[in-house]
């Protein structure tokens, strides 16, 4: 099978251990590559991707599979993911997604490239779609594995179409009240301390979270100032606490629609997954890593009854179609209608970079259900 014509590369479909259908349409879809049955040069893999992208190829795959696999390019590297990934997403005239409000640890590789979420290897990472509690999401996270894990450390992706049609028919009466009540999702941002080598380490100075525009030697007073300029760019609901972290709230909707569908995109399942995880479920909702989880509200602070969230944080869990991860292997997700998530592992290292990119014009819409 070859995706465009011209190419020196031969493309095959590649059979997926636990791939499906949905609505006529396999999720995720997954395709080998090589060249003249070696493995093929980048300059020929840049050149498929740029032309499978230009073509709108790449686009019409993403939005009609959900997760599009590529296995089999080689030299696994940062450098490699990077020269692949812009050559996909810029055949396309897509630009970078600018991150704001970080809340977790990732490290610049190369272009248009980090590292995933640092955090320990024992922990899970529950099925959510990224940023989607946050007034501001990318449209595309894309993952690439330079070294698998032994054991575990699986990839999970879910549908968040099908998880949308899941939570409407077995709690109706959630989606109703939601969507009249709205949703607020709430972070604790710590000040700058001594982590003590701690992994996943944030606080609102990073970079990627509301350090932008920072400088050596701001006093406090400007640090605050320029914080909340950056706050402001996701909401004016936030406020300074007495141990000097911000608590910030963002006001968002629990689905909207994509191309017309409508779809679960919130991150109600992820937050109440890792709260639980963690231990976090009671007040004062201080997990085990020393983290704070405060819980979903609805808009006017009321929280969200625990046996909704114990429904969805279970739905997500029956969706999951784990991804095991060989060197060299690209993810590309369309963030807007595909969760992904993260199993722990205990053998040996396991590095998977990521790439995010903005929403395409015209392909999310508010969700109305009552228009």
């Amino acid at each position: 099978m070859t995706l465009i014509t011209g190419s020196a590369l031969q493309v095959s479909p590649l059979p997926l251990k636990g791939s499906r259908q949905w609505k006529g349409h396999q999720f995720p879809i997954a395709f080998r590559v090589d060249q003249a049955g070696k493995t093929p040069d980048i300059e020929q893999s840049v050149s498929y991707l740029h032309g499978l992208a230009a073509s709108g190829e790449f686009t019409h795959l993403l939005q009609q599979h959900g997760g599009v696999v590529f296995r089999g390019f080689g030299s696994p590297s940062a450098e490699t993911f990077s020269k692949l990934v812009n050559a996909a997403e810029r055949g396309r005239n897509n630009t970078p997604y600018e991150q704001v409000g970080l809340a977790g640890k990732r490290t610049a590789q190369a272009s248009e490239v980090y590292t995933a979420n640092e955090g320990p290897e024992t922990q899970r990472f529950f099925l959510h779609n990224e940023y989607a509690r946050y007034t501001r999401y990318p449209g595309f996270i894309h993952f690439y594995c330079e070294v698998e894990p032994i054991t575990g450390g699986e990839s999970p992706i879910g549908n968040s179409l099908e998880m949308f049609d899941r939570i409407v028919q077995e709690i109706p009466e959630f989606v109703k009240e939601v969507n009249e009540r709205g949703l607020s999702m709430t972070q604790i941002y710590p000040a700058p301390y001594d982590n003590d080598g701690k992994s996943n380490y944030f606080d609102y100075t990073g970079v990627d979270t509301f350090g932008q525009t920072l400088k050596l030697g701001d006093d406090q007073e400007t640090i605050r100032q320029k914080v909340e300029a950056q706050v402001r760019r996701l909401t004016d609901d936030y406020e300074w606490l007495e141990d000097g972290s911000i608590r910030v709230v963002q006001h968002v909707k629990a689905a909207n629609l994509y191309l017309g569908l409508p779809n679960w995109f919130n991150g109600l399942s992820a937050r109440h997954g890792t709260a639980t995880f963690m231990d976090a479920l009671e007040p004062p909702y201080k997990g085990t890593d020393g983290k704070t989880y405060p819980p979903a509200t609805y808009t006017d602070g009321t929280e969200i009854p625990r046996a909704y969230l114990d429904r969805i944080l279970a739905i997500s869990r029956e969706l999951e179609i784990p991804f095991k991860w060989e060197a060299g292997d690209i993810l590309f997700v369309d963030n807007l209608r595909t969760m992904h998530g993260r199993a722990p592992w205990s053998d040996g290292p396991r590095r998977i970079l990521v790439s995010m990119w903005d929403v395409l014009p015209g392909t999310v819409d508010n969700y109305r259900p009552n228009a």
